[in-house]
């Protein structure tokens, strides 16, 4: 249960910084964190308007897992929220050639200069 629940906030995980106005039909701030805490079983620490990169307005909400997670305990992710419903929104959108992942973040590894073999020169895969 545990695993399934580390992966479904994994995979709804989302980082786009831009902001944005939510609908006359959303719900509050208050309303959605009441939701994600009860269906998720999670800490909200924080709520915030945001857009998608087409433009829709979602909530991003920082969720932590409980101390009685195991190994993911206190761990946080950020969540996309559809703020008319309340529910997460997946990480990519599907089209009709594919899909397409958020964008932003950096996902090459080793890359800070606090790591010891990037300042060797070596980068592990």
């Amino acid at each position: 249960m545990r695993s399934i629940l580390i992966g479904l906030l994994l995979a709804v995980a989302v980082a786009a910084p831009a902001a944005a106005q939510t609908s006359p039909a959303a719900k509050p701030a208050d309303e959605v964190k009441r939701i994600v805490e009860q269906t998720y079983n999670v800490q909200v620490l924080r709520v915030t308007e945001a857009a998608l990169e087409d433009g829709t307005a979602v909530y991003k909400v920082a969720a932590m897992l409980p101390g009685t997670a195991g190994n993911a305990a206190f761990m946080v992710n950020t969540l996309t929220v559809d703020p008319e419903t309340g529910l997460t929104l997946p990480p990519f959108r599907h089209h009709a050639a594919g899909y397409s992942l958020p964008q932003g973040g950096s996902y090459e590894p080793n890359r800070t200069s606090n790591n010891p073999a990037v300042a060797r020169g070596h980068t592990w895969r």
